[in-house]
């Protein structure tokens, strides 16, 4: 069950997968390259030294030993070849690898083109087939391959095979091993003898087990530092986040005080025009009464009201009586009126010894003793 998964899904990592992670590595070696140029120069100067590499190759039937990495490197020993005095010589011993650099010669390489359901198994697809890609048979060579393409489209891979002889590479290891030397790696130059092909012919059961290089530990690191770097943005933000939220909160919670208090401060007004009105109207009602009271006490007894027209600014009189032209002076002597005077002529009732007036007075206030 799980092989058919395998297979099902390895169309996809062939489509998706190897292409994202050859681009997540380039990237990975722009940035550090960077970031690395941003470091001191003694700090760079330290972990060149520490990355530094052995490389061992035969020069002119000698062993031509140099310090450096894949940039560049620097010769510091040569020793013969078929007999070198290992308790006298300077080898550098804290390398952090040792590589085996065989004679160009001696390495050959071929591009070929694959089904790409292979990659899963592509060392042994290989070996099997090297005798129809190569004038050897798989036990006759040590070979390594590097992927140099794929077509999703077609579904191949094309795959740079690099092989050298057995003998070529197993003397050369024994060379180093007579040395003291572990082999870590053995590979070649390219064709301009600048770069390294980036294969290890080593077999896979020769190789040593992977030491813990300070590329990874810079790898680790710089991984630690973005992740800082992300903490360190993130966590401000999530902080401010949770206290907007609160001040959120907090505003809704004095907006919804602050209805309540407009609602109540309403109704507190109601409640006091209300009151206002009730007042008014009793302060009204009680001038009215006092009016009368006071009209009813200041006219004399021969002088009959039939109407009354009263409000609060002015006083109107309709009646009769015996003596109406007294009757001016006498609503004026109350403090309650003023400015009186008649609306109309006075006029006799034809048969007796009274008159119709009709009389208007301005309402003054005033305050209760």
């Amino acid at each position: 069950m799980n092989v058919d998964v395998r297979r099902s899904l390895h169309p996809l990592r062939i489509r998706y997968a190897a292409p994202l992670l050859s681009r997540v590595r380039a990237f990975w070696s722009w940035w550090s390259g960077e970031l690395f140029e941003l470091l001191p120069e003694n700090m760079q100067t330290a972990i060149l030294q520490r990355q530094q590499k052995l490389y061992v190759e035969v020069d002119d039937g000698k062993l031509l030993m140099s310090l450096g990495n894949h940039a560049a490197q620097r010769e510091v020993l040569r020793l013969p070849f078929d007999a070198p005095d290992v308790e006298a010589a300077d080898i550098p011993r804290e390398a952090q690898q040792t590589i085996l650099l065989l004679p160009a010669g001696k390495v050959l390489s071929k591009h070929i083109s694959l089904p790409a359901a292979a990659e899963e198994n592509l060392r042994e697809v290989l070996g099997f087939e090297m005798d129809l890609h190569t004038p050897f048979e798989a036990s006759e060579v040590y070979y390594d391959f590097t992927i140099v393409g794929r077509d999703s489209e077609r579904e191949e891979l094309t795959v740079d095979l690099v092989y050298a002889p057995r003998d070529a590479v197993e003397t050369l290891v024994e060379g180093a091993t007579s040395l003291g030397l572990k082999t870590d790696i053995v590979t070649c130059r390219h064709r301009d003898n600048n770069n390294l092909q980036t294969v290890n012919l080593l077999p896979l059961d020769m190789r040593r087990a992977k030491r813990l290089e300070i590329k990874n530990l810079n790898l680790a690191l710089t991984a630690l530092l973005a992740v800082l770097i992300v903490a360190a943005i993130t966590i401000p933000l999530v902080q401010k986040n949770r206290a907007i939220e609160a001040i959120e909160a907090q505003v809704q919670v004095a907006a919804t005080e602050a209805r309540e208090g407009s609602q109540l401060r309403q109704d507190l007004e109601r409640m006091a025009e209300a009151s206002r009105f009730l007042v008014e109207k009793k302060a009204a009602e009680t001038l009215i009464v006092e009016l009368i009271d006071e009209i009813s006490r200041i006219l004399p007894d021969h002088t009959w009201v039939s109407r009354v027209d009263l409000s609060a600014s002015e006083l109107q009189l309709q009646g009769q009586s015996s003596a109406s032209a007294s009757l001016i002076a006498t609503i004026e002597s109350s403090p309650w009126f003023e400015n009186v005077r008649f609306r109309s002529p006075v006029v006799q009732i034809s048969g007796t010894d009274n008159d119709r007036f009709q009389i208007s007075a301005d309402v003054v206030k005033v305050q209760p003793q």
